[in-house]
């Protein structure tokens, strides 16, 4: 009898290993994002930051709870982002889909850019130092760096929430 049950409960063990969740492996092309001048990168990021300002201002008439301040996201000037935060005392799911908001959002614009470093330099993002941009979007790590201390205001928004988006995780290569 205990060797039945140790061989039913080997054999539940072996299935769940073999049925666990895994994230399938999203192949990133660069022609998905690939332009062919300077206007078309720049229309690529406007369209980016229009769909970010649309998509905020759902997120706060839907979770309008959440959120103290109702006024509209300056897309052109992240660094404000802090300003429109979700409530510490937010439930889990409405930090979550902030997160996945955010998240997306950088994970496009930084494959936007990355893709497309010859066309960076001569981009010009509101409410940014003349600096050149190429080399914040070489890579991944620089990006997040550029992303969070730079650019935006995203990690003054997670704290403020009380609650980490891992922008790092999502600006990897299999995201």
């Amino acid at each position: 009898m205990k060797f039945v049950l140790a061989l039913s409960i080997m054999s539940s063990l072996m299935l769940s290993a073999c049925t666990a969740d895994q994230k399938p492996s999203v192949e990133v092309k660069a022609t998905d994002y690939a332009v062919t001048d300077v206007a078309s990168l720049q229309q690529k990021i406007d369209a980016l930051n229009t769909q970010l300002a649309s998509d905020y201002q759902q997120l706060k008439q839907q979770q309008n709870i959440a959120f103290s301040d109702q006024s509209p996201l300056d897309v052109t000037n992240l660094s404000t982002l802090h300003l429109h935060a979700v409530s510490a005392t937010s439930l889990k799911p409405v930090k979550e889909e902030y997160c996945q908001l955010m998240n997306a959002y950088f994970n496009e614009l930084y494959r936007v850019g990355h893709f497309n470093l010859q066309w960076l330099d001569q981009i010009q993002l509101k409410h940014q130092s003349q600096t050149a941009l190429a080399p914040h979007f070489a890579n991944a790590d620089a990006f997040y760096t550029f992303a969070l201390t730079d650019y935006s205001s995203y990690k003054q928004a997670q704290q403020i929430m009380g609650f980490g988006c891992n922008l790092r995780a999502a600006l990897s290569p299999n995201a």
